[in-house]
């Protein structure tokens, strides 16, 4: 087949790459919530815009030479490029949180999504928007399909491979950019860079396909240096040599409970604020110390994830959601799996939908005999939009009374979930009271999340009640997940002077990123065990402190992660805290062989061979 590129084929070309430059302005002003944002975007970000609108055009060119029909191609990029943003809107919008690319593989969740997004803000006219564009393309589908026109262009067998080399070069280029050659130079001179501590402005700033296409190598995770058989085998005989055997005091197995409190904070602590009464006396009265969380305002399951297996997200790529992306089968790590065979019931409760953060399979793989999500309460209780707190500690009570086995129950609440509105309730126990010239709709905001802090604290005074008068032994340990998102950019906590002003994170100091991730943290048991002295604790160091405290034999594993949180009990990425409650932003160099030690036993159980299988046992 000869190759013509005729008047016809020039236009066409020429069309799409106009087409595709409006498109992408047409992206970002629906995602940043105005046309004139997305302009300025593009101005001040010319390169940035232009390499955006060019991944579109280079699936565009793939889609060509697989397909070789330009309106087909066409059709079925724009579908691409424009569903991405739309699914991103969408869980934006409900978890405050951009479209990743591990998102799609678990796709099913952004649909079961919608309902629960119909009712916010804007969706009814970006629906109306969206369907009015996806109208247009069915149109020229069907028009295709029925008249059957002559085709706009038709491709020989080498320009369609050099379409494909073309488009794929360019896309892969952006998923390597760290391994492309010359890739992340060029990026660096154009002022693109990967904001990987910051994924809201890495999408406002590289725009959402730059984003998008940035994030892709968090994906993938390669074995560290110094991973293998011999080394795994080493460690693991070192741990062996090790490990002390431990039995439970009293001689029983004690209950051990977890309640991971959905956005639990410290409101007071915005002293600027005043609050009437203290949302949470008990907690205050009877908290142990701090949980460092590796998250903010978000990424529950990765802090779920740190206290389950006592693995740590600063060994996983920046970014990325283990749960989505690296839990595919059991998990031998998994605290549940391990006591489970010590004898224990297993259960789970979350009292939201069981796809959420992929809990229904990750759950089975971690070693669950039970998932309690939404569906599994029968009339429960209810505070706002959500079950609420006080239905969680019901359902804890009425569980562990009915076991006839000592229970190991794992409890993520749902009621102070992200979504502040001055309606969430209908009456409100705590006043709070704006400083001047901070905007009331900080206050509303603020009140809304404080009555969940409130109910959080009578709930577990109750649950700590039941079991001072039960005679089952018991270990209670309650934390919040993360701080709450309240106002984009930290807004709340910039304007109550919590942490320094400005873009971002940019002026803050070690000692902002430690206030801005420590949550409450609560030990307790009723048989009189000894509880452990915290100031922070990072969520990898949860397992062996309740175990300790409950008198539970350790596996050798925890070993590693006790002598690990011996030298650096608050380890996240963007703070560290050693032993003697030093910050640092890197490991200190005192560490460095026995972190070393712990990401190769990490990767070998979570991705590897699992030659060190017999550590968790």
């Amino acid at each position: 087949m000869k190759f013509k590129f005729d008047a016809k084929s020039f236009i066409a070309m020429l069309f799409s790459m106009i087409w595709f430059l409006l498109l992408i302005i047409g992206v970002e002003s629906f995602l940043l919530g105005s046309f004139e944002h997305a302009v300025t975007w593009s101005q001040e970000r010319t390169t940035t815009y232009l390499l955006n609108v060019l991944i579109a055009f280079a699936l565009f060119l793939v889609m060509m030479g697989i397909i070789n029909r330009f309106v087909i191609s066409f059709i079925i990029t724009n579908v691409i490029v424009i569903l991405l943003p739309v699914f991103s809107y969408f869980k934006f919008s409900f978890l405050g949180e951009n479209l990743y690319p591990w998102d799609l593989l678990l796709y099913n969740n952004i649909f079961n999504l919608l309902p629960n997004l119909y009712k916010e803000g804007n969706v009814g006219t970006a629906l109306i928007g969206i369907g009015a564009v996806f109208a247009i393309l069915m149109v020229l589908f069907i028009y295709m399909l029925k008249k059957r026109p002559k085709p706009v262009m038709r491709l020989p067998w080498w320009v369609r491979i050099l379409f494909v080399v073309l488009g794929a070069t360019y896309l892969s280029a952006f998923i390597f950019y760290r391994t492309f050659p010359n890739m992340e130079e060029a990026l660096k001179k154009a002022d693109i860079t990967n904001i990987t501590f910051n994924q809201e402005r890495n999408y406002e700033q590289n725009g959402f396909y730059g984003a998008f296409m940035l994030n892709m190598q968090s994906a993938i995770v390669l074995a560290p240096n110094g991973y293998s058989k011999s080394a795994i085998e080493d460690i693991v005989k070192k741990l062996e040599k090790e490990v002390s055997e431990q039995e439970t005091a009293s001689g029983e197995k004690p209950n051990i409970i977890f309640v991971m409190n959905e956005s639990f904070w410290d409101p007071t602590l915005l002293e600027k604020f005043q609050f009437d009464p203290d949302p949470m006396p008990f907690i205050r009265k009877n908290q142990t110390g701090w949980l460092l969380s590796p998250a903010f305002g978000g990424g529950t399951s990765n802090v779920e994830f740190e206290v389950l297996t006592g693995f740590s997200n600063n060994f996983l790529p920046v970014g990325s959601v283990p749960y989505q992306q690296y839990v595919k089968d059991v998990q031998p790590a998994a605290m549940p799996n391990y006591l489970k065979g010590l004898g224990y019931d297993t259960l789970a409760i979350h009292p939201y939908a069981k796809w959420f953060w992929n809990r229904e399979n990750v759950y089975k793989h971690f070693g669950f005999n039970e998932f309690m999500d939404d569906a599994s309460f029968k009339d429960p209780i209810y505070k706002g939009p959500f079950i609420s707190d006080e239905q969680v500690t019901k359902t804890i009570i009425e569980r562990t009374e009915a076991s006839a086995d000592p229970m190991f129950i794992y409890a993520v609440t749902m009621q102070n979930h992200t979504g502040y509105a001055e309606n969430k309730y209908e009456n409100f126990d705590v006043k709070t009271t704006a400083p001047e010239g901070v905007d009331d709709v900080y206050n509303v905001l603020l009140r809304s999340y404080t009555q969940g802090v409130y109910d959080a604290d009578k709930a577990l005074e109750q649950l700590v009640g039941h079991f001072e008068d039960s005679e089952e032994p018991t270990v209670i340990a309650f934390f919040g997940d993360h701080l709450p998102a309240i106002g984009q950019d930290y807004r709340l906590y910039k304007v109550a002077d919590f942490v320094p002003r400005g873009l971002g994170e940019t002026q803050w100091d070690l000692k902002d990123f430690e206030k801005m991730r420590s949550t409450p943290l609560l030990l307790w048991n009723n048989f009189e065990a000894p509880i452990p002295a915290i100031d922070h604790l990072s969520p990898n160091q949860l397992g062996p402190a309740v175990f300790n405290m409950a008198g539970i034999r350790k596996p050798a594993y925890y070993e590693l992660l006790g002598e690990f949180g011996t030298k650096m009990p608050g380890f996240t990425r963007d703070v560290k805290i050693d032993g003697d409650g030093n910050l640092s932003a890197e490991t200190p160099a005192d560490v460095k062989k026995l972190s070393k030690e712990y990401e190769l036993l990490q990767y070998d159980l979570l991705f590897g061979k699992q030659y060190g299988k017999d550590a968790v046992k």
